[in-house]
């Protein structure tokens, strides 16, 4: 396996605040801290932006939920 690119870090590092974000929204509207997060808690932006980072960090291509 090669090393990741400094780039490939830096968007998986956006990645990984954006589902941090989504995780401090849902513990301030009352989550369960032991249970996970999901979509809910993100703007559509969010959404779409942590799409297409997934999509270039992990190469992988799903159907987009909505």
């Amino acid at each position: 396996m090669k090393e990741p690119t400094v780039l490939l870090k830096q968007k998986y590092q956006r990645l990984r605040e954006i589902f941090a974000l989504a995780r401090q929204r849902y513990l301030e509207a009352g989550g369960d801290p032991r249970r996970p997060t999901d979509n809910r808690y993100l703007t559509n932006e969010e959404k779409q932006e942590a799409f297409e980072i997934g999509v270039q960090v992990f190469g992988v291509q799903e159907n987009q939920t909505k």
